[in-house]
Order: C-alpha cells, then structure tokens, then sequence
C-alpha cells in the first residue's frame, strides 16, 4: 500500500486593506514516498482525490459541452471521471458508475477512507495509507 503524509501551516496574512485586519490561514501538503509533494486547494475530498488521482497518471482535461459551454474531468487513456460539485457534495460520474459524498468529513479516518473508496472503485488505484504528520 503507498504511504502519504499530510502537514498542514498556519500563518497569518495582511487582510489588505486598512479596515481589513489580520486573518489566519492554513495550508495543506501531501508528502508522497517517492519524496515528491503538492500542496492541497483545500483538506477535503475533491482534493486529495484529484492530487491523488494525477499522481497515477490522470490528467485534468476541458472538454467541450456546447456553444460556450465546457465540462472539467479526469481523463486517463479512454477512461472519463466527471466530478459535479453540489452545494456540500460532490459526485464523481463514470461512465456506469456514480458515487457521491460529502467534501469534509469531521473525522480525518472518515475523509480518507473515502477518498480511497473513490480512487479504488472509479479510478482503479490502489488505496493509500495517509496520516497527517506530526511536527
């Protein structure tokens, strides 16, 4: 089973403007054995199933969906994975397959272990083993 970590930084940040004060803001990063990382758009679902899904060879394409109109999927050889965001939700969308979940989940076990439900059932890659690091 492949292992990855998670660490996360806070910082504070300049709201910008003079009215504006300071707020905290915290990041993410997976670390991956191979020693390569990337830094999470958030700590939910959709993140770490997408980073996770590029790191096994799936790529993000736009694919035209009429005049004007364009749809965001994961694409790897012939395979097409078509994730929706709906308000707190979100659907995965193969071709005979569907799985939809919450985006954040109060328990990190929870959260992991649906996102390897996804990545094994759609996307056909081996779980991971991922634990938040301790600094």
């Amino acid at each position: 089973m492949a292992k990855a970590a998670i660490s996360s930084s806070a910082f504070l940040v300049d709201g910008g403007c003079n009215a504006c004060k300071m707020q905290n803001t915290e990041t993410f990063t997976i670390h991956f054995e191979d020693r390569l990382s990337e830094v999470l758009d958030n700590f939910d679902v959709p993140s770490l199933v997408q980073t996770l899904a590029q790191k096994n060879g799936w790529r993000e394409t736009v694919i035209p969906t009429g005049i004007g109109e364009e749809t965001l999927v994961l694409k790897k050889g012939s395979d097409m994975i078509e994730p929706k965001r709906l308000g707190d939700q979100i659907v995965y969308q193969a071709a005979a397959q569907r799985i939809q979940t919450k985006q954040t989940f109060e328990d990190n076990d929870q959260l992991f272990d649906q996102v390897n439900q996804i990545l094994a059932q759609l996307f056909k890659i081996e779980p991971y083993e991922i634990k938040l690091a301790v600094d």
